[in-house]
């Protein structure tokens, strides 16, 4: 049975989130996926040039009323990621607070394996403006404390503030290159006191638009282990 294992504002950690039938067949696909560095095509300013090469697999949409018009694989697909999307949808409705009321902050979502090797990680950053959340499910089947790849989550910031013609808009660090070209950015005002949350397998982490947070690097013990994860975000109406 899932259970909450944490719940602060703007975080919630939910442990067993899937059924052991349901995760070992999901685990199996993200094992058995194609997969690309997320700089395969060009630098992907999400991640610092020192954070290594993360691999990201095939994304999988969710989007009810056709909004965005993505080409690939669209919800339902018949596989074990519909559970996972149904899971997360019911997580976000039982947990408005997160992420938003879907329907309302939130119109579709689309969601990515990612493997992290040894000596990857990603940065502490903000995600973009449109989005109202982002979660993850941890997908390796083992993972040791003295491992790394710990999911870092600050505390709640002030969203990002531009001035437009047309008034006020909100944005984000993902919304300037300043940020990842040098420790000058917003991270800076980071108190230094996080949550960490270990990738403890068939863990769902769902996460606030206004609270920064980072993938600590996977440590050398874990030799040949990866940091296996389906991560994804929810998207704003355009």
């Amino acid at each position: 049975m899932s259970r909450i294992s944490l719940r602060q504002e703007g975080l919630v950690v939910i442990d067993e989130a899937l059924a052991a039938a349901t995760f070992k067949a999901l685990a199996r696909e993200v094992a058995r996926g194609d997969y690309r560095s997320v700089h395969a095509h060009k630098w992907d300013k999400a991640w610092r040039l020192w954070d290594g090469h993360p691999m990201r697999g095939e994304s999988v949409y969710f989007d009810p009323h056709g909004i965005f018009g993505w080409k690939g694989p669209t919800y339902p697909t018949s596989t074990s990621v519909d559970l996972l999307i149904d899971a997360v949808r019911r997580v976000s409705a039982d947990c408005p607070d997160v992420a938003g009321a879907e329907g309302a902050d939130w119109v579709a979502l689309y969601l990515s394996p990612w493997l992290y090797p040894v000596g990857s990680a990603l940065s502490l950053h903000q995600d973009g403006e449109r989005y109202s959340g982002a979660f993850t499910l941890f997908t390796h089947t083992r993972w040791s404390v003295h491992w790394g790849g710990e999911l870092h989550v600050s505390p709640e910031v002030s969203p990002f503030v531009t001035q437009t013609k047309g008034g006020t808009t909100r944005s984000t660090a993902h919304d300037t290159d300043e940020a990842w070209m040098s420790d000058d950015g917003r991270e800076d005002d980071d108190p230094g006191i996080a949550t960490s949350v270990l990738p403890t397998p068939n863990r769902l982490v769902l996460i606030g638009a206004n609270r920064p947070h980072r993938v600590s690097r996977v440590d050398q013990n874990a030799g040949a282990h990866l940091r296996a994860s389906i991560a994804g975000f929810f998207l704003r109406a355009p």
